[in-house]
């Protein structure tokens, strides 16, 4: 630690961020402690959304992901069900960046989704959760080449869900869902 803030000292632009400062810029880092054991973690760049339930209370989560700590699988499997949606990714493409290639970078563009607060007691809402759970288990069974880049391992997993009908299925909830606003 002390050579990693003698680097940081020697090649400051001369401001008063020390390098803990800016390891916690905006607080994001202390914020995250104490670590939960279960958290959603989603991409905040790129072309198409990434999320995960994360059930592990050793890694910190870094600067170009967004994570939420939810209250139960159930709700963790719901939002990932839904930030993992076409469905979704379609509708939210209108607030999104353009560059070159098309529609990018998500941040926070698909909470302008109506998308409501899991509620256990909605059938809808857990049918999105077993349907991401049978999703999670087709996405482990995937082969994943040794090194394989993170693109392309989410599209080999893509299209396992397709072939499965799950992201359909999944598709079709989450359609419901915004559209009931339910």
């Amino acid at each position: 630690m002390r050579k990693a803030e003698e680097a940081w000292n020697a090649n400051a632009d001369g401001g008063a961020m020390t390098l803990v400062d800016r390891w916690n810029y905006h607080n994001e880092l202390e914020a995250q402690f104490p670590i939960a054991q279960l958290r959603v973690v989603y991409t905040k760049a790129g072309s198409q959304p990434a999320a995960c339930l994360l059930r592990d209370d050793r890694g910190v989560i870094d600067h170009m992901l967004y994570w939420t700590a939810p209250t139960s699988e159930a709700e963790g499997r719901y939002l990932t069900a839904i930030l993992n949606s076409e469905t979704a990714r379609e509708r939210a493409e209108q607030y999104q960046a353009r560059g070159q290639f098309g529609a990018r970078h998500f941040d926070k563009v698909m909470f302008n989704l109506p998308i409501p607060r899991f509620d256990a007691r909605e059938k809808l809402h857990l049918a999105l959760a077993e349907a991401a759970a049978r999703a999670e288990k087709i996405a482990a069974a995937v082969e994943l080449p040794e090194g394989v880049k993170f693109q392309r391992a989410r599209g080999l997993i893509r299209a396992a869900l397709t072939d499965a009908g799950a992201s359909q299925q999944i598709d079709g909830l989450v359609a419901q869902l915004i559209d009931t606003g339910s």
